[in-house]
């Protein structure tokens, strides 16, 4: 997904009216909405595991698959905490063996802009990036 443009003003426009609100009241304060949404969003695997759901509703083999760095554990807790929070929704099939697929809900989906904004900035500094993550190894 690329910006031209219109859309790049007025992402920027939208995001500074935006900010200028949040700054207005303190962001660790737990009825800060935006402190709200960080922590909903913010472990290592949520925004990851929303992007592989993104596509379609997905077994967890599949998922699995998809994010071969993540440990079961972790994905199981992510996948759990995603439902929890409204973001996915959990299929069980009562067949045997026993099938169990997750798809994003309406609420998950109206992230798809933000993840899409994201993923695009990461593609667009892959250098900066990956030197900055070298060097935070060495």
């Amino acid at each position: 997904m690329s910006l031209n443009r219109v859309e790049a003003s007025y992402f920027k426009r939208t995001v500074e009216t935006t900010i200028d609100r949040i700054a207005k009241k303190p962001l660790f304060d737990e009825t800060c909405i935006f402190s709200l949404a960080a922590r909903l969003l913010g472990d290592k695997w949520t925004i990851i595991v929303l992007v592989a759901l993104l596509e379609r509703k997905k077994r967890y083999s599949e998922l699995q698959k998809q994010i071969p760095t993540v440990t079961p554990k972790m994905l199981t807790q992510t996948l759990k905490h995603l439902e929890e929070k409204g973001l996915v929704k959990r299929y069980v099939y009562a067949e045997v063996p026993p099938r169990v697929e997750y798809e994003m809900t309406a609420f998950g989906k109206s992230l798809s802009p933000v993840i899409s904004v994201l993923c695009e900035w990461s593609v667009q500094h892959e250098s900066k990036l990956r030197s900055t993550v070298k060097r935070a190894k060495s």
